[in-house]
């Protein structure tokens, strides 16, 4: 056990992950994508009323503690137009509990909530330039598309990544 305790999310919630966000996205995005994309990004996705739109649109947001801190978060959607799909919107850790397991855990957590739904397979975005690419695929994900997303003034360069989960899953 790597001390991580995983609990949903609700609306009293929305400013610590939006301060996740922000702790997790400049170590982890900076050396490679442009300032002004991540600023816009972070705005567009993680402002206060982004994030409560997004919960009251159903994805499910769950928190990772260590002891009483929240040091992590992941968001999850079931894909309306692929049934059996549930989507990884958002996976971040704070850059010091990277290599720490919590990730992990926050991936765990998404396999269970898909089996509860009954999906097959978890899906997920990664940037083609993020070495978290590594990290999913030694969670078992499988790069599936390449593809080239245009986002307001930029281009969003991702990897689309599965993996299969039960419920009649293919690998």
């Amino acid at each position: 056990m790597n001390g991580i305790r995983i609990t949903q999310a609700t609306v009293t919630d929305v400013t610590i992950i939006r301060q996740l966000a922000i702790a997790s996205w400049w170590p982890a995005y900076g050396n490679y994508l442009p300032h002004g994309q991540i600023r816009l990004m972070l705005e567009k996705i993680y402002s206060e009323r982004a994030l409560i739109a997004q919960l009251e649109a159903g994805q499910l947001f769950l928190l990772a503690y260590r002891d009483d801190e929240v040091v992590g978060f992941t968001g999850l959607t079931k894909k309306a137009e692929t049934p059996g799909v549930v989507r990884v919107e958002k996976l971040y850790v704070l850059p010091s509990e990277q290599g720490k397991g919590t990730g992990k855990s926050l991936l765990d957590a998404a396999e269970n909530y898909a089996r509860d739904v009954t999906a097959s397979r978890l899906e997920l975005h990664v940037n083609r330039y993020n070495p978290a690419k590594a990290f999913y695929e030694k969670q078992g994900f499988v790069v599936v598309q390449e593809i080239d997303i245009p986002y307001h003034d930029y281009v969003l360069n991702d990897y689309i990544m599965q993996k299969a989960v039960g419920y009649g899953s293919e690998n």
